[in-house]
C-alpha cells in the first residue's frame, strides 16, 4: 500500500494539505479554523478527499467507447461506483511530488499507454498539477502533454467538493443544461429551467443535480453567510461547462467541477463542438482555477 502521507502548504492564514498518493488529490482548504472543501477523513478512496483532478476527459464515456480517426477505443470500467469509465486517469494514480515550496507544490504523473494500461486509454501522456496559496486563497494550474505518436483527444478540469452547511448559498450562470438519461449521460440541451438557475444567489435545497451546464461564464460564488465566508471559483474562459452536484443534503457536501467539455463529449459526431481539444504530438493543454477567498 502506498503511503498516504500529506503535504502542507501556508500562506496568511491560509493552509492547503495534498497527498500524492491519493491520485494527487487535495485533502483540505481551509482559512484559518474554517474548512472550504469538504476535508478528507483518511479512507482511502479519492472520492472521499477535497479536489481531485479530471484528465485527460472529464465525467463519464457512453459505454466507455469512443472514435478516433477511424479507430474505435474501449475503456474498461475504473470506478466500482459507476458503471462506465468516468473522470479519467489522474483520480485513480498516484502522483509524484516534483517541488515543494511553503506556498507552492508541483505534482506530476506519466501515462504509458502500454499493456492493460492501454485500456484506461491508449494514448500516451504527462500531466503537471501546480498548486499554491497567496493573499487571495488557491490557484491551481493543469498542464498535459501529449506524449504520444498520433494526435490525441483532451480534456481538463477539477472535481472539489464543498461543504453544505451554515446555509450556503450558490451562484453561476451558464446558458444551457444537458437533461441526462438514466445512465446519467447528456441528452438533450435546453434553456436552464427555473428551479436550477442560480444567476442570482440562491440556497441549495434539493435541486437533484448531477448535469452539466454550458455556456458558463467562467465565474461561481460560494457563500457561507453565518461564517461570512465567500468563496469564488475563477476558471479560464476556455472552460465553458460546469458540473454542478447536489446529492441528498444530509450527505453535507455537494460539487461544483469546472471542465473544458461536456460530459460524454467523446461520443459525440463532433466532440470538438463541444469542448474536447486535439492535441498533436508533444503539444500541451494548459488550464488555470483559483479559489478565491474573502472574509467579512
Amino acid at each position: 500500500m502506498a503511503s498516504l502521507d500529506e503535504l502542507h502548504l501556508s500562506h496568511a492564514g491560509f493552509r492547503l494539505s495534498v497527498c500524492p498518493a491519493l491520485g494527487g488529490a487535495i485533502t483540505r482548504f481551509a482559512l484559518d479554523d474554517f474548512d472550504l472543501l469538504r476535508p478528507w477523513d483518511g479512507i482511502e478512496q479519492v472520492r472521499r478527499a477535497s479536489c481531485f483532478v479530471l484528465a485527460p476527459y472529464s465525467n463519464r464515456i457512453g459505454d466507455g467507447l469512443f472514435e478516433m480517426n477511424g479507430e474505435q477505443h474501449q475503456l474498461r470500467l475504473n470506478s466500482a461506483e459507476h458503471d462506465l469509465p468516468i473522470h479519467g486517469v489522474g483520480w485513480k494514480r498516484p502522483w509524484t511530488q516534483a517541488a515543494q515550496e511553503a506556498d507552492r507544490l508541483l505534482l506530476t504523473l506519466q501515462h504509458r499507454a502500454e499493456g492493460e494500461a492501454r485500456q484506461d486509454w491508449p494514448f500516451s501522456f504527462e500531466l503537471e498539477h501546480e498548486l499554491g496559496l497567496d493573499e487571495q486563497g488557491a490557484w491551481m494550474r493543469l498542464v498535459l502533454s501529449n506524449r504520444s505518436d498520433r494526435v490525441m483527444p483532451a480534456g481538463l478540469g477539477w472535481h472539489p467538493y464543498f461543504l453544505r452547511h451554515d446555509g450556503v448559498t450558490l451562484r453561476f450562470a451558464a446558458q444551457q443544461v444537458w437533461l441526462s438519461d438514466d445512465q446519467q449521460l447528456p441528452r438533450k440541451a435546453v434553456d436552464v429551467p427555473e428551479r436550477w438557475d442560480y444567476r442570482q444567489a440562491r440556497e441549495l435545497h434539493e435541486p437533484e443535480l448531477d448535469h452539466c451546464f454550458s455556456g458558463w461564464d467562467g465565474t461561481a460564488t460560494l457563500q457561507w453567510h453565518a461564517a461570512g465566508v465567500t468563496l469564488q471559483i475563477e476558471a479560464d474562459p476556455s472552460m465553458a461547462h460546469l458540473v454542478v452536484y447536489t446529492p441528498p443534503a444530509a450527505q453535507g457536501l455537494f460539487a461544483v467541477e469546472p471542465v473544458s467539455h461536456r460530459n460524454d463529449a467523446l461520443s459525440t459526431p463532433d466532440p470538438a463542438k463541444h469542448g474536447v481539444v486535439y492535441l498533436q504530438p508533444g503539444e500541451r493543454l494548459e488550464r488555470r482555477c483559483r479559489l478565491r477567498v474573502t472574509r467579512c
